[in-house]
């Protein structure tokens, strides 16, 4: 049951499988659907959708993290990183951040930014959407300028985009986005936060294979 000291929910938008989803969640009870088609340029609504849901229902929540369905999120490293950085993230989101970044101006492109859509040269930097932490606190603060900020399909970004206009920052963390050791648990427990483009199989080989310890 979702019951630790660590909640989570599953967000999504509409599909093919939302009758079915529904169902699901009368039983789990896990379970965010939006109002909104479930696809790659609509994330930034299901991560405003989230940020939203969080202020209203976890209210007694120090830190928030979202993450994607491609991604492990190693616990004792993402506690680990929460208790370093803890100060640092009451003014900040936290992550594998990038201080700058260049719009890609590639049709071809997962990433494509038309000049329509994002004048500027740079983008204010950006903490990767494959995983970032913040304190409840921030996410209440993006929540109230984002009614201020035009829409950005790329949802990193976005959420970049508030952060630097209510005049907060990105924190870079070592640990998001490393490989997983299956031979060094002590190396996981001290460096590993989250690893992305994890298949369904490789999930359940570090669910399921003790790495052992040194």
């Amino acid at each position: 049951m979702n019951k630790g000291n660590i909640r989570y929910v599953f967000l999504l938008g509409e599909s093919s499988m939302t009758k079915e989803l529904e169902k699901e969640n009368l039983q789990t009870k896990d379970i965010i659907l939006g109002s909104f088609r479930d696809t790659y340029n609509n994330l930034t609504y299901k991560t405003l959708m989230s940020f939203q849901w969080a202020t209203k229902h976890c209210k007694n929540a120090q830190f928030v993290m979202k993450t994607d369905d491609d991604v492990y999120v190693h616990i004792p490293g993402l506690k680990r990183v929460i208790k370093d950085n803890a100060d640092a993230l009451k003014t900040a989101v936290g992550g594998s951040c990038y201080r700058v970044a260049n719009p890609v101006r590639d049709k071809g492109s997962k990433y494509y930014a038309s000049f329509e859509s994002y004048q500027e040269k740079t983008y204010p930097g950006y903490c990767s959407g494959t995983g970032y932490v913040t304190t409840l606190n921030v996410i209440t603060k993006i929540v109230k300028i984002s009614k201020e900020v035009p829409f950005f399909h790329l949802e990193d970004v976005y959420v970049a985009l508030c952060i630097n206009k209510i005049g907060l920052r990105l924190h870079p963390i070592i640990g998001f986005m490393l490989a997983y050791d299956f031979g060094n648990c002590k190396n996981n427990d001290q460096t590993l936060v989250t690893i992305h483009q994890v298949s369904v199989i490789m999930l359940r080989r570090i669910w399921e294979v003790p790495c052992t310890p040194s």
